[in-house]
């Protein structure tokens, strides 16, 4: 016959460990579907209970201090710590609830304070209340042997005894210890203790006796403002409940009459509070620009968060910043409506850092204006994230300063609505190099779209490196002017060596030196292998021409070869050529073919043989340029 457990135990219990066998079963009751309850009696122990089915499960009466059946197993081996883990959790939230409401009773019956403000600093105050339970921890332990709990073997009645017992020690503790009810009220306001310590009153302990905090309190909560979000309003501007009587009620008047709902005049105080002491009309001139720009003042109210705050001074520079760019105020009151956050994200500040970038890449007005004509629907913030995420991209993946900036300034509107990968996780999932990546990406600035975050990539397909470097070939010589398949095209095919994507550098390089882009694709058309050359080694040959031999630049323009022979032998030429010159036997401004385009056979015999001493001089300049070379 089954009998009951303590009643405590049985609310964790799970049900498939109860016993359902008993040892003698003609004993036990029929259960059936028409039956929903049966009185099960002993008359030996004079003790009763009640069990109500449910399923085939049998639920204990839940009070009845009976001991069970010894052939009944009621709970597990491994029930018990879990068991008395969630009892020790329970005794706690019950320990909870009894001190709050002996707060409450303390602060509304004893101390006079209104019952809603008692309430609510009761059961808002959790770390007070942790500070009161600590100071009666005493009264929740068990009794010593021979007290009289010790009748009682129900866990109900011992758990009813010991409430009694916690609630006794706080009364008395309440009654020899008045606390400082600053503390509960400041933290049931919404501030934390370590904040709210140095804004504790040094000479009062009692709320009643600040009957201007109180006054003004109840103004904020009678207007509508939660209790929890007083805190902050009394923590940035605590001289707002040192107001006068009427004084607070004027101020919040004041700024409904601005144009503002009552929802928005508290979301208003909540993220700045500072509005209360200052003159709303200087304080709020972004409600001007909103009327110029056609928006209703209390549009505001929809995009306040109490979470902010906001500088209101330097939200005006947002429209004026719009205006400056060249909008209308019809077109700023439109990108403001779009767009709230470029007022509300940092009071401005978001928008101003997403400028500075694009500025800093060396865009001006006209980039800005269609910038922001055409801004992605993203807010301004995430809009600067991602911009600045794409920037490291371009750099983690090895693309210059400038061609970093020329990639803002042409597509910041792409790179800014796109939250792409970092560069090793691209490279990873691709499979591919820095060089193949950065490739692809100015080529085609929209596969950044592919290579967002939460996108799946698959692995590129292998290129074939002669293949890839050949069609680069072509590619370079149809931009300045080749015809494809032409005999000039094929004669300078045959003539570069090296990579394909290094010739547009090079090319590039000899424009800037100052020789005209024609020049240049003449040049290349007489001697292509000029561009076979890598860059520094172009620039020391062209430094050596103007700087040593006194031969203008566009002398390469007739003689492109020039670039083509080492700098030594350009040196040791042109050394016996100055020497034979001073000595008069050479003729003057001579032209650089004639002088570099001979075999040293020939020049020996037309140049150094003019001269007695020409022959030893020309192999003392040679052993010289072989010194210097050797050195280096």
């Amino acid at each position: 016959m089954l009998r009951s457990v303590p009643a405590a135990r049985l609310r964790w219990l799970p049900w498939n460990v109860l016993a359902r066998g008993h040892k003698d079963s003609s004993r036990a009751p029929h259960c059936c579907a028409a039956a929903s309850s049966w009185i099960v009696q002993k008359s030996a122990s004079g003790a009763s209970g009640w069990a109500t089915p449910i399923g085939d499960r049998i639920q204990l009466r839940s009070f009845s201090a009976a001991a069970a059946e010894d052939g009944v197993k009621l709970l597990e081996d491994g029930d018990e710590d879990e068991l008395d883990h969630k009892l020790k959790q329970m005794d706690k939230r019950r320990d909870v609830r009894i001190a709050q409401n002996a707060l409450m009773d303390y602060l509304h019956v004893t101390r006079g304070i209104c019952f809603s403000d008692a309430e609510h600093m009761s059961k808002r105050a959790p770390i007070f209340l942790g500070k009161l339970l600590e100071k009666v921890k005493d009264a929740a332990r068990e009794p010593a042997e021979g007290g009289e709990e010790l009748a009682f073997r129900s866990k109900v009645k011992k758990r009813e005894m010991r409430d009694k017992r916690v609630r006794r020690a706080l009364v008395r503790f309440f009654n020899f210890n008045p606390v400082n009810e600053f503390e509960p009220f400041l933290e049931s306001i919404g501030i934390r203790p370590s904040e709210y310590e140095s804004l504790l009153p040094r000479d009062l302990m009692f709320l009643n006796d600040d009957e201007t905090l109180l006054y003004n309190f109840r103004i904020l909560c009678n207007y509508g403002i939660a209790r929890t979000k007083i805190g902050r309003i009394y923590m940035d501007t605590t001289e707002v409940f040192s107001f006068g009587h009427g004084m607070l009620a004027s101020k919040l008047k004041a700024l409904e009459d601005l144009g503002l709902s009552k929802a928005s005049v508290i979301k208003l105080v909540i993220s700045s509070p500072a509005i209360l002491l200052r003159d709303p009309n200087a304080e709020l001139k972004i409600l001007q620009w909103l009327d110029d720009v056609g928006i209703p003042r209390d549009w505001i109210g929809r995009f306040l968060s109490a979470r902010k705050s906001y500088n209101w001074r330097r939200m005006v520079q947002v429209p004026q910043f719009f205006s400056d760019l060249g909008f209308a105020k019809e077109g700023i009151g439109k990108l403001i409506r779009q767009n709230p956050d470029f007022l509300f994200g940092g009071s401005g500040n978001m928008i101003f850092a997403a400028v500075l970038i694009m500025l800093k890449a060396g865009s001006g007005k006209k980039e800005l204006f269609d910038l922001f004509l055409d801004f992605p629907d993203l807010s301004i913030e995430n809009f600067t994230r991602n911009l600045r995420r794409g920037i490291l991209l371009l750099a983690g993946i090895g693309v210059s300063d400038k061609d970093i900036k020329k990639f803002v300034i042409s597509n910041g509107s792409l790179l800014g609505s796109v939250t792409v990968k970092m560069p090793n996780s691209i490279l990873t999932h691709l499979r591919v190099g820095k060089g193949r990546l950065r490739k692809l990406i100015m080529e085609d600035p929209h596969l950044l779209i592919k290579y967002s975050l939460g996108s799946k990539l698959n692995h590129l397909p292998k290129v074939d490196a002669y293949e890839a470097s050949f069609k680069e070939k072509v590619k370079f010589l149809k931009s300045i002017g080749f015809v494809e398949d032409s005999e000039g095209m094929k004669k300078a095919l045959k003539k570069f060596r090296g990579k394909g994507d290094e010739l547009q550098n090079r090319f590039d390089f000899l424009v800037k030196t100052g020789l005209d882009p024609e020049d240049v694709v003449n040049m290349i058309k007489l001697a292509p292998h000029v561009l076979n050359q890598k860059i520094h080694v172009l620039e020391s040959k062209i430094s050596f021409l103007l700087n040593d031999t006194g031969y203008p630049l566009n002398a390469l323009v007739a003689f492109p070869s020039y670039l083509s022979f080492t700098v030594e032998r350009n040196k040791l030429r042109f050394s016996m050529y100055n020497w034979l010159l001073e000595r008069g036997v050479a003729p003057p401004h001579i032209a650089l073919s004639t002088l570099l385009a001979c075999s040293d056979k020939h020049f020996v015999k037309y140049f150094v043989a003019k001269h007695s001493q020409g022959p030893e001089v020309w192999e003392k300049f040679k052993r010289g340029v072989a010194s210097v070379t050797s050195d280096d």
